[in-house]
């Protein structure tokens, strides 16, 4: 789908996914050339619907494939894309490490549980697949690629994951998001080491700052008021931080309880996401002093 002279949306059947959003890859061009932002799933249907668009693209030669940061969903699909159009994957440094690792324990946005084998069994394909990427260029804060005559900016946001990017064409105003900003709901951020809500609030201030007029986001439709967007996200995140703030105050002083007050029918595929980014915002309110921790229960300071 034609998004616009110069981006493209490439749609995919998803044979796998527990989420209510799949995955978005973008094909950015100018001229006969281009680069893709993200690779999606490995599965073959969604790796074949990259290469039938791209084959519809005529003279089209892809010279990047960007990884907003490691995860299967968005990394899976990048190594059968390199061998396929020889385009170099970029990656931040700060991923590398967790990308080649499909054994690491850092949190992914889809969890199953060990007894749904079946599913669990697809989700170490896909990360088996995401460690074969083989990235050759390490993005950098503030680095800047050529795509035609187009300029594609790197932007550090951590927070969702500590090396996740976004991607600002400045003379489309299009910033391509990642996780870092959804087009519907919200994304998961874990406590540290391996995510961090006041890096992710200060990366979306970083972001409301940048000249955009469209934001291309990792799941979800794009957005046109990309300033309202971003502050919609902050508000909803400060909220939830004052909820918990609240419940400490009631007595519910363990995640399992704040846990159980915030998400009360959530599935329980998503519950560990659910916990940890209570433990997010927990680690926040500790850096600021706000509460302090005394085993498995917090306190107000």
């Amino acid at each position: 789908m034609q998004i616009t002279d110069h981006i493209f949306s490439i749609p995919a059947e998803q044979a796998f996914y527990t989420g209510p959003q799949s995955p978005n890859v973008f094909l950015v061009r100018d001229g006969d050339e281009a680069a893709l932002i993200d690779s999606g799933f490995g599965d073959e249907p969604s790796v074949k619907a990259r290469l039938d668009f791209l084959a519809e693209q005529e003279g089209v030669r892809v010279k990047y494939i960007v990884l907003t940061h490691h995860h299967f969903d968005h990394s899976s699909g990048a190594a059968q894309l390199r061998e396929a159009t020889g385009g170099a994957v970029m990656l931040h440094p700060r991923e590398e490490e967790l990308l080649r690792d499909w054994q690491s324990k850092a949190p992914q946005d889809i969890e199953i549980p060990e007894e749904m084998k079946e599913l669990a069994a697809k989700i170490k394909t896909f990360r088996k697949q995401a460690a074969e990427a083989e990235p050759t260029v390490k993005m950098n804060d503030g680095d800047e690629f050529a795509v035609g005559d187009l300029t594609l900016r790197v932007v550090h946001t951590p927070g969702h994951t500590l090396g996740s990017v976004c991607i600002h064409i400045p003379q489309e105003r299009a910033l391509f998001t990642g996780d870092t900003a959804l087009g519907l709901g919200t994304v998961a951020i874990s406590p540290p080491p391996h995510g961090d809500m006041a890096l992710y609030l200060e990366s979306l201030d970083r972001l409301k700052t940048l000249d955009s007029a469209l934001m291309l986001p990792g799941h979800g439709q794009e957005v046109h008021d990309v300033p309202a967007k971003l502050q919609e996200l902050i508000d909803h995140r400060l909220a939830r931080e004052e909820q918990i703030v609240g419940l400490i105050r009631k007595g519910k002083r363990a995640p399992k309880a704040m846990l159980n007050a915030i998400y009360p029918e959530l599935d329980k595929r998503m519950l560990p996401a659910a916990r940890r980014q209570i433990e997010a915002h927990l680690a926040k309110l500790e850096s600021e002093s706000r509460v302090a921790q005394s085993g498995d229960e917090w306190t107000l300071v």
